[in-house]
Protein backbone atom coordinates (compact mmCIF):
# COMPACT_ATOMS: atom_id res chain seq x y z
CA UNK A 1 0.00 0.00 0.00
CA UNK A 2 1.72 3.12 -1.19
CA UNK A 3 -1.12 5.58 -0.69
CA UNK A 4 -3.68 5.32 2.09
CA UNK A 5 -6.47 7.38 3.62
CA UNK A 6 -6.67 7.29 7.43
CA UNK A 7 -9.84 8.53 9.13
CA UNK A 8 -9.83 8.66 12.93
CA UNK A 9 -11.93 10.34 15.62
CA UNK A 10 -12.79 9.88 19.28
CA UNK A 11 -16.52 9.75 18.60
CA UNK A 12 -16.34 8.66 14.96
CA UNK A 13 -19.12 6.13 14.35
CA UNK A 14 -16.95 4.19 11.94
CA UNK A 15 -19.16 1.13 11.48
CA UNK A 16 -22.29 3.25 10.88
CA UNK A 17 -20.40 5.35 8.33
CA UNK A 18 -19.13 2.28 6.48
CA UNK A 19 -22.54 0.60 6.51
CA UNK A 20 -24.34 3.68 5.16
CA UNK A 21 -21.76 4.47 2.47
CA UNK A 22 -20.79 0.91 1.47
CA UNK A 23 -17.14 1.99 1.41
CA UNK A 24 -14.70 -0.89 1.93
CA UNK A 25 -11.66 -0.08 4.11
CA UNK A 26 -8.79 -2.50 4.51
CA UNK A 27 -9.14 -2.02 8.28
CA UNK A 28 -11.76 -0.61 10.65
CA UNK A 29 -11.36 -0.43 14.42
CA UNK A 30 -12.87 0.91 17.61
CA UNK A 31 -11.21 2.31 20.70
CA UNK A 32 -10.16 -0.70 22.79
CA UNK A 33 -9.88 -3.18 19.88
CA UNK A 34 -6.75 -5.33 19.92
CA UNK A 35 -3.88 -3.79 17.97
CA UNK A 36 -1.34 -6.57 18.28
CA UNK A 37 2.32 -6.11 19.20
CA UNK A 38 3.72 -2.57 19.17
CA UNK A 39 7.00 -1.06 20.32
CA UNK A 40 5.15 1.36 22.59
CA UNK A 41 3.55 -1.47 24.55
CA UNK A 42 0.07 -0.11 23.79
CA UNK A 43 -1.79 -3.06 22.33
CA UNK A 44 -5.25 -1.56 21.82
CA UNK A 45 -6.51 1.19 19.55
CA UNK A 46 -6.87 4.50 21.36
CA UNK A 47 -9.36 5.95 18.87
CA UNK A 48 -12.04 4.86 16.38
CA UNK A 49 -11.05 4.75 12.75
CA UNK A 50 -10.59 3.10 9.41
CA UNK A 51 -8.08 3.12 6.57
CA UNK A 52 -8.47 2.80 2.82
CA UNK A 53 -5.92 1.66 0.26
CA UNK A 54 -6.09 4.41 -2.37
CA UNK A 55 -3.36 3.10 -4.65
CA UNK A 56 -1.47 -0.07 -5.34
CA UNK A 57 1.17 1.79 -7.38
CA UNK A 58 4.78 1.27 -6.36
CA UNK A 59 6.61 3.77 -4.18
CA UNK A 60 8.42 5.11 -7.24
CA UNK A 61 5.15 5.89 -9.06
CA UNK A 62 3.94 9.00 -7.26
CA UNK A 63 2.27 10.07 -10.52
CA UNK A 64 -0.01 7.01 -10.47
CA UNK A 65 -0.65 7.31 -6.73
CA UNK A 66 -1.91 10.87 -7.23
CA UNK A 67 -4.22 9.81 -10.07
CA UNK A 68 -5.58 6.92 -7.99
CA UNK A 69 -6.16 9.18 -4.97
CA UNK A 70 -7.91 11.77 -7.13
CA UNK A 71 -10.14 9.08 -8.65
CA UNK A 72 -11.08 7.82 -5.17
CA UNK A 73 -11.94 11.33 -3.96
CA UNK A 74 -13.98 12.11 -7.07
CA UNK A 75 -15.82 8.79 -6.98
CA UNK A 76 -16.67 8.96 -3.26
CA UNK A 77 -16.76 12.73 -2.66
CA UNK A 78 -20.44 12.90 -1.61
CA UNK A 79 -20.01 9.97 0.80
CA UNK A 80 -16.84 11.43 2.32
CA UNK A 81 -18.59 14.79 2.85
CA UNK A 82 -20.84 12.95 5.34
CA UNK A 83 -18.02 12.25 7.81
CA UNK A 84 -19.03 15.05 10.25
CA UNK A 85 -22.51 13.49 10.45
CA UNK A 86 -20.84 10.39 11.92
CA UNK A 87 -19.07 12.19 14.73
CA UNK A 88 -15.84 13.31 13.05
CA UNK A 89 -14.90 16.72 14.44
CA UNK A 90 -13.38 19.56 12.41
CA UNK A 91 -10.00 19.15 14.19
CA UNK A 92 -9.96 15.37 13.51
CA UNK A 93 -8.47 15.69 10.06
CA UNK A 94 -8.35 12.59 7.83
CA UNK A 95 -4.95 12.10 6.19
CA UNK A 96 -4.10 11.03 2.66
CA UNK A 97 -0.61 9.56 3.04
CA UNK A 98 1.50 9.11 -0.09
CA UNK A 99 4.40 6.72 0.43
CA UNK A 100 7.30 7.41 -1.92
CA UNK A 101 10.95 6.48 -2.20
CA UNK A 102 13.24 9.35 -1.32
CA UNK A 103 15.46 10.63 -4.09
CA UNK A 104 17.60 12.77 -1.77
CA UNK A 105 20.64 10.55 -2.26
CA UNK A 106 20.59 11.29 -6.00
CA UNK A 107 19.51 14.94 -6.13
CA UNK A 108 20.22 18.16 -4.27
CA UNK A 109 16.53 19.06 -3.89
CA UNK A 110 13.53 16.76 -3.96
CA UNK A 111 10.33 18.48 -5.07
CA UNK A 112 7.05 16.63 -5.38
CA UNK A 113 4.08 18.38 -6.99
CA UNK A 114 0.41 18.06 -6.03
CA UNK A 115 -2.14 19.10 -8.64
CA UNK A 116 -4.67 21.83 -7.78
CA UNK A 117 -7.63 19.52 -8.40
CA UNK A 118 -6.37 17.04 -5.78
CA UNK A 119 -5.62 19.83 -3.33
CA UNK A 120 -9.05 21.41 -3.90
CA UNK A 121 -10.97 18.18 -3.29
CA UNK A 122 -8.89 17.33 -0.22
CA UNK A 123 -9.40 20.86 1.11
CA UNK A 124 -13.16 20.77 0.56
CA UNK A 125 -13.27 17.53 2.55
CA UNK A 126 -10.95 18.91 5.27
CA UNK A 127 -8.41 16.16 4.47
CA UNK A 128 -4.72 16.64 5.09
CA UNK A 129 -2.04 15.41 2.73
CA UNK A 130 1.17 13.79 3.91
CA UNK A 131 4.13 12.57 1.87
CA UNK A 132 6.09 9.87 3.68
CA UNK A 133 9.53 9.27 2.20
CA UNK A 134 11.12 5.85 2.49
CA UNK A 135 14.64 4.72 1.77
CA UNK A 136 14.64 2.06 -0.90
CA UNK A 137 16.33 -1.11 0.36
CA UNK A 138 19.25 -2.40 -1.62
CA UNK A 139 17.43 -5.53 -2.74
CA UNK A 140 14.49 -3.59 -4.18
CA UNK A 141 14.56 -2.64 -7.80
CA UNK A 142 12.74 0.25 -9.41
Amino acid sequence: MSCILRIEGDNFKVHEFLKQTNLQPYIAYLKGDELGFTRSGINTYQINGCSFDLSKADFDRFDIQKKDALNFLEMHFEKLKLLPEYGLLIDEVPIIDFGIFTRMFDVTVQSDYLEPKLLKLAGELNFGIEISQYIQSENEEI
